[in-house]
Formats: structure tokens, sequence, C-alpha cells
């Protein structure tokens, strides 16, 4: 009885992920994905009270690796010793950011549906918030600068936030284009040696 409740189930998240991958989340009905899946509508909701909990079923493990390891990544830097943060930052950057590659490509569909098929779901904000953490921690590494003697212009927040945005925008354009995870490294790493001279210039570094 167990494995034909399991067989439901993975038919049912299996019919949900093409339905959400095909219209999105906020055109996807409960009707069609139980016919996908060759059920009825009241079956389907026997099992997921919408489709908001199918979705989450679907996402929600991949979704926390990540901007988990993102919060770690940051907490970490920010208790290196003000000298280590001023060296270390370009390299330590790099490899935070490839081991982010591996996670994402570890769930490559699933931040499909999160990053451009979530609208109207509780993920749709996703990026937006490892964004906003990105741009606080900016402000917090200026002033890292500047305890080091170093004189760092004024930089306006709602442009240190676009910039921010242009780049995790600019990195999961991975994702969008289904490059494969070599070309992805490849093409992560310029991104980030053109944000690194860019944030440089602006630091007066």
């Amino acid at each position: 009885m167990r494995e034909k409740e399991d067989g439901a189930r993975e038919k049912v998240l299996a019919a949900a992920k093409a339905e959400f991958m095909e219209k999105g989340f906020a055109d996807a009905s409960m009707r069609t994905i139980a016919e996908r899946a060759g059920f009825t509508t009241g079956m389907l909701y026997s099992r997921f009270a919408d489709k908001e909990e199918i979705f989450r079923e679907l996402v929600d493990d991949a979704a926390q690796e990540l901007y988990r390891y993102f919060l770690n990544v940051q907490d970490a830097f920010a208790a290196y010793p003000p000298e280590a943060q001023r060296s270390q930052m370009h390299a330590y950057v790099a490899a935070k950011v490839r081991h982010m590659a591996d996670i994402v490509y570890d769930h490559f569909d699933e931040y499909k549906l999160i990053l451009f098929r979530s609208n109207g779901s509780e993920y749709e904000r996703f990026l937006d918030r490892m964004i906003d953490v990105e741009t606080r921690h900016t402000f917090r590494y200026i002033e890292v600068l500047r305890s080091l003697g170093m004189h760092v212009p004024a930089i306006r927040k709602d442009f240190a936030h676009m910039l921010a945005s242009a780049m995790f925008n600019g990195m999961f354009e991975v994702v969008m284009h289904d490059l494969s995870k070599e070309d992805a490294v490849v093409y992560l790493t310029q991104l980030q040696e053109f944000f690194n001279a860019g944030w440089d210039k602006l630091f007066g570094l």
C-alpha cells in the first residue's frame, strides 16, 4: 500500500513540475496537474492543500540549501579580521561562487522553477532576498575598508542595490540559458572579474 501511495505522489510531483515549467506557478492549475498525473482533482486535494504546497514540495529543499549557504558565506567572511577581508575578498568570493554553482547544478530544474516560474508563489522574491543581503554586506565591507584608513567615496544605497541586482541576475542567466556546468563556470568567473574591477574602482582601490 505504501508503495502505491509513494508512486502516486511521484506521479503528482512529476506532473506538477511539468505544469509549472510550462505555465509558471501563477497560471498552473490543480485540475490540469491532476489530469497530467492521471488522477481526479479530488484525489489530488486529498494529498495537497493547494498548488502552493505542491510547488513548495518541489523547490523548498533547494531554495533553503542555497540561501543558508549564502548567509553562512556572508557571516563567515564578516568574522575575518579587517586586513584579511581586504586581502582575501576576491579569492574568497570566487571560491564561494563556484560552490554556489555546484549547488545550483545539483538542483538545476528546481532553480529554474524558483527563479523563472515562481511568480505568484512564496518564492517569487527568492532572488530579491539574496540581493538585499548582498547590499547590506556591501556597506558592512565599506566600513571595514574605512576602518583600515582607506577613503571610500560615498555610495548610494539604491545604486549598490542596483549593482547587486545586476550581478545576481547575471549569475543566474546560466540557468535561464541552460548552460552546461563547464560553460557556466567560465561565465561566472568572467562575470566576477568584471564586478571585482568595477567595485575596486568605486572603492578607490
